[in-house]
């Protein structure tokens, strides 16, 4: 008789537990289906020119299902974002053995690219490892180094490995500042769905290994730019990020570090003249879905 009640306690206890988990995760559904609704009618609020093409990506961390997303797959020119699936693919051509990280290479005067970087202005010729020349086309978003990445792997291994990577809308096209190709329709794209999955692949240390996806993030971690989505967040809140600047072309994507959980954001422009504005509009979007992450 005793053993009988003892177990009813027990069966009592436990479904007074499972009551109160359930409520939680029925409280927890309900808040984060008003959070994205709220976050989706602001995001909207920000795009009021039908010649403005924007693509949005919010995506949870902790709970992967949970994403807002708006024209997600949708092919734009990539400008320099395109460097961080490049860079996925340079550890590639590593992990293959095609290169070595450690592997010099000799930057002449002939390989200089203008726009962004720290390179051109380097005493030449210039000796860096293929690790220094992927770091930089990250942090410094160095369109010299990035060519040079570009010349030693190749046109065809590149598109081959966005493929391998299962970067379905993700071409390269082009070298950095190749306007004359650029005029003639001949353009590098991604998207944000594309740099969304790779940037959750390297947060979750699944990009070729552990080691590889932490240097990636670590380069990530290193942006220069902070102009956009970090511009209006607290300072002590660390971005891994991925900016991209053209004529009519403004983009930043990358992961989130914040106290309520860490998140992915993507947000891609296109036809917004005045780049200043398409600055803006990325950091306004950066900034409200912070907030309301945080008040969730």
């Amino acid at each position: 008789m005793k053993k009988e009640k003892y177990f009813k306690k027990i069966l009592f206890f436990l479904l007074c537990v499972l009551v109160i988990f359930f409520s939680l995760v029925f409280i927890s559904i309900r808040k984060s289906a008003e959070f994205f609704s709220i976050l989706e009618q602001e995001v909207l609020n920000l795009i009021k020119d039908p010649q403005e093409k924007i693509s949005f990506l919010m995506k949870d961390l902790s709970f992967p299902w949970k994403e807002l997303s708006l024209k997600p797959e949708k092919e734009l020119p990539a400008a320099s974002l395109v460097k961080l699936p490049l860079l996925a693919v340079a550890f590639k051509a590593v992990d293959e053995g095609k290169i070595c990280l450690d592997d010099l290479v000799i930057i002449e005067r002939k390989d200089v690219t203008g726009g962004s970087g720290i390179i051109k202005g380097k005493k030449l010729p210039l000796k860096l490892t293929f690790a220094k020349l992927c770091e930089l086309s990250i942090t410094y978003s160095d369109n010299t180094a990035t060519n040079k990445i570009i010349d030693i792997l190749g046109f065809d291994y590149i598109n081959t490995g966005f493929k391998e990577l299962e970067l379905n809308h993700t071409s390269l096209k082009r070298k950095m500042m190749n306007f004359s190709k650029r005029r003639k329709g001949i353009d590098n794209y991604t998207s944000a769905s594309d740099i969304a999955f790779l940037l959750e692949k390297i947060y979750r240390k699944r990009i070729i290994g552990k080691e590889t996806s932490e240097t990636m993030l670590r380069f990530l971690k290193r942006q220069t730019v902070a102009d956009r989505i970090p511009k209006y967040l607290p300072k002590e809140i660390i971005v891994a990020h991925k900016t991209g600047l053209e004529k009519s072309v403004v983009h930043d994507a990358g992961i989130v570090f914040s106290p309520r959980g860490n998140y992915i954001i993507c947000v891609l422009t296109k036809g917004i003249k005045d780049y200043r504005k398409a600055k803006k509009i990325i950091a306004e979007m950066s900034n409200l879905t912070y907030n309301l992450y945080q008040n969730r």
